[in-house]
């Protein structure tokens, strides 16, 4: 069975991919939760991740403006869970789950429609986002991982996912996966 970390161990073909091409966050997400939903494409590339769901990567990787949350919502399609979304984080972050991986999407600079849920939140020019994976254990420690073209390839332990956890004024949404997803 695949599990969230090792999908992307050194070694792997997916882990390699990671390592040495600085892929944009979702594109990163979307591998993983493809690896996780037992594609294992041979060579591991990005054209060979989108090959194998179809139907999932485009939403997975938020290509349309109007669907800044689609990376969550395919990823629940694609692996189930339950997401929660908060419109402007102020003093505490969203919750996460003990144990549960997450998958965690924040903007900033979106048009946030006329509704408080994200149903009519649109990307606009200069809006940002971020999509990563979060983990955290029974003491409250948190796991992020991540990837950006400019940074790439991020594992960090021990973080901290206390008050706004870096996310005062930020749009989160966070997908908690189901117990199944190690």
């Amino acid at each position: 069975m695949t599990t969230v970390l090792c999908s992307i161990e050194e070694g792997t073909p997916l882990g390699e991919l990671a390592r040495t091409d600085p892929l944009p966050c979702c594109t990163l997400v979307a591998c993983m939760a493809l690896q996780l939903a037992g594609h294992d494409p041979d060579p591991a590339t990005v054209k060979a991740y989108a090959k194998a769901e179809p139907g999932y990567w485009a939403p997975a990787n938020v290509w349309s403006r109007d669907a800044p949350w689609s990376a969550l919502t395919a990823a629940r399609r694609l692996l189930g869970g339950r997401w929660a979304y908060e419109r402007t984080v102020q003093d505490h972050a969203p919750v996460l789950t003990p144990g549960r991986w997450h998958i965690v999407q924040r903007w900033r600079g979106l048009d946030m429609g006329d509704d408080d849920g994200p149903g009519d939140d649109e990307v606009i020019d200069g809006a940002t986002g971020h999509t990563y994976w979060a983990y955290m254990d029974a003491a409250g420690s948190v796991t992020i991982v991540q990837s950006s073209t400019a940074r790439g390839l991020r594992i960090d332990a021990g973080v901290s996912w206390v008050g706004s956890a870096g996310l005062s004024g930020y749009a989160v949404g966070v997908l908690t996966l189901p117990p199944r997803v190690m």
